[in-house]
């Protein structure tokens, strides 16, 4: 029997309504600010001062030498390094770890509030980055044996405690998952909190549904490219608290930029050109750390995830999550979580509606980062959180959940069935229509979709400045263009979409390629609509793997997973009606009385989704004809819980 089938199997209407009781909203602080976690804490005082020692080199075993930063606790009084001893926090980053605000925002940091309440930072320069020395290669095996090492040095710095936690955002917190996995029983390393982390970066962030992300791919290699470049500048050559020009001067400078190129150059070009890179294959399992979240289960490493319905990874946070209490628990770790599984208080997930680059909302994330390591690397049985560990809060709402199960045992996945005069229902039309849907290459650009692909750092840039961030971005411009429109009716009372959610259309094509894209919106009375997510599928990626994709029992998809590797390709057959099961990425949000739900569906995400050249030549002059209603007709798999009676 499949994996994903029989975890699902045993859940139905009857059991998610008896489990409904497991989610509640936690209360607001006495302070007034809203609280995710309980109980209440308050966290230690600002005890110390802060020290460095610049780019201390620390040997690899290969004879490569990385250069780390350490900041350190000091007496107050006297500025002398404190005593201890003190656990030990270490990031490594690609982006230089003395980059200028906002990149520092991503590549990270000395956090002051840490270090002076009893902690120790290290921040190491990745190989072949920064001060490091050797070549560069994402994610690259060398990496984690490098994370290997660097935690059994940090372990024995002067004045450290012997346990060691990681932390950090984006490229730092999936390179924790990595070194988690790497360290072994036993290791030093007994707690990470990674911010924003993928789960598989192929169908996470560099493509959606086998469509290509490549604008996103090449944003991203010219932001590390420009970082590789402004850094070296400021290298220390030797410790200390001066900087001195990079050995070899502009030169070396302009060389570790080249370097950087030439690595992201040829991955955009292939992937442009319909290379290996377009599909899934060897070079993204270095990018898969759903590939090792086994062995940091059984590492005993407790892990503290942080996602963003409105991130680059907003896919792969609950995936982590799930393959991660799965992994504990003894049960596979592709499966939705069945009814009744044992839930860990190591691993735990916080999801809100952010972007990658964040203020998340308020919240004082060093805060619960303190707690974490408090209770982990300190003891601190007062830090301890109570309750089930998987804490989200919905876009549209500043309401805190906490649930355990991930699907939601509380939110019942519901068919909505595409249907004439652009309505979304709960039964399907007896009588079969068409709806016509024109290939186009590009169109109105989705404000929602351009910010969260550019790691909403527009949002955060404005931030700084005084101006709230915006994650309601206006979708309505996506009906001036050729697409197809579906909206469900008022809804009467709050309504909590809370989940992995799944287009499944019936479709006939005239090309031998197809592309779909879907935006789910929350529409106001007023007619404003607020984008909550979206998913794209290359119609020739839309194989399924059993094994891997999760159904409900009476067959339904609920979230699909596509082989997308090139010898699983399909054309299209023209004339012929075809399936395509595209998935929807997870969100959550409240949807308040008298708003609907509007599903759009188009043919391209302008300039983001870029398929590759043969397709592109295949999917010209296209015309699509969706299937509304019959024997066989399209739908939507959402979601639904009432959140009141959820308290």
């Amino acid at each position: 029997m499949r994996t994903a089938r029989w975890a699902l199997a045993a859940t139905g209407a009857a059991v998610a309504a008896a489990a409904a009781g497991r989610i509640a909203t936690v209360r607001r602080s006495r302070r007034g600010s809203p609280s995710p976690f309980t109980p209440d804490w308050t966290p230690g005082p600002a005890s110390y001062g802060v020290g460095v020692r610049r780019n201390v080199a620390v040997p690899m075993p290969d004879g490569v030498t990385l250069r780390a930063d350490i900041h350190y606790p000091t007496v107050p009084s006297t500025g002398l390094p404190a005593d201890g001893p003190f656990p030990v926090l270490l990031s490594m980053t690609p982006y230089g770890k003395l980059a200028p605000p906002p990149a520092a925002q991503i590549g990270g940091g000395p956090t002051p509030y840490l270090i002076k309440r009893g902690y120790i930072e290290v921040m190491v320069d990745v190989r072949g980055t920064g001060a490091s020395g050797g070549s560069f290669e994402m994610f690259g095996p060398d990496q984690a044996s490098d994370g290997v090492e660097l935690v059994r040095w940090a372990s024995t710095l002067p004045n450290a405690s012997g346990r060691v936690g990681m932390f950090g955002i984006s490229y730092l917190a999936i390179n924790q998952l990595f070194t988690a996995a790497a360290v072994g029983a036993d290791s030093p390393l007994k707690a990470i909190f990674p911010v924003m982390a993928a789960n598989d970066f192929y169908r996470d962030a560099a493509a959606m549904g086998g469509a290509p992300h490549l604008p996103t791919v090449q944003g991203y290699g010219a932001l590390y490219t420009m970082l590789n470049v402004i850094n070296p500048t400021l290298e220390f050559l030797t410790p200390g608290d001066h900087p001195r020009p990079r050995a070899g001067g502009i030169a070396a400078v302009r060389q570790r930029g080249r370097d950087q190129r030439d690595y992201f150059g040829p991955l955009v070009s292939d992937a442009r050109s319909g290379g290996d890179t377009a599909y899934d294959g060897p070079f993204w399992d270095a990018l898969r750390p759903e590939l090792v979240l086994g062995d940091i289960a059984a590492n005993g490493v407790a892990v503290f995830l942080v996602g963003g319905w409105h991130d680059a990874f907003q896919r792969g946070a609950p995936l982590n999550y799930v393959a991660l209490q799965n992994a504990c628990a003894g049960l596979p770790l592709d499966a939705p979580m069945p009814a009744g599984e044992p839930l860990s208080d190591r691993i735990r997930l916080l999801m809100g509606p952010w972007y990658h680059v964040s203020d998340f909302g308020g919240l004082n994330m060093q805060q619960v980062q303190l707690r974490w390591f408090d209770r982990w690397l300190k003891d601190a049985s007062t830090a301890a959180m109570s309750g089930p560990p998987f804490t989200f809060q919905a876009i549209g709402s500043d309401r805190w959940f906490h649930t355990g199960r991930y699907p939601l045992a509380a939110a019942a996945p519901t068919r909505l069935y595409l249907g004439e005069s652009g309505r979304l229902t709960s039964e399907p039309a007896a009588r079969q229509s068409l709806a016509t849907l024109p290939y186009r290459a590009r169109g109105p650009v989705s404000g929602r979709s351009m910010e969260q692909w550019t790691l909403g750092m527009n949002s955060f840039i404005a931030g700084q400045v005084g101006r709230p961030t915006r994650y309601d971005q206006d979708n309505t411009r996506l009906q001036r263009g050729s697409a197809l429109s579906y909206s469900t009716e008022r809804f009467t009372s709050p309504t909590l979409v809370a989940g992995p959610i799944t287009l499944s259309l019936q479709a006939i094509a005239n090309t031998t390629e197809t592309l779909w894209v879907a935006h789910l919106d929350d529409v106001s009375p007023e007619g404003v609509s607020r984008p909550l997510t979206q998913g794209a599928l290359l119609g020739s990626h839309r194989a399924l793997d059993p094994d891997r994709t999760w159904y409900l029992p009476d067959g339904t998809v609920l979230r699909p997973h596509h082989i997308s590797t090139r010898a699983a390709a399909q054309p299209v057959v023209p004339g012929e009606l075809t399936r395509y099961d595209i998935e929807v990425f997870p969100t959550a949000a409240v949807i308040g009385p008298g708003h609907r739900l509007r599903l759009t569906v188009t043919t391209y995400d302008f300039p983001h989704l870029v398929p590759p050249a043969p397709a592109r030549q295949a999917l010209a002059g296209g015309s699509y004809h969706v299937q509304q209603g019959g024997a066989e007709p399209s739908f939507l798999v959402i979601p639904l819980a009432d959140p009141d009676a959820l308290d």
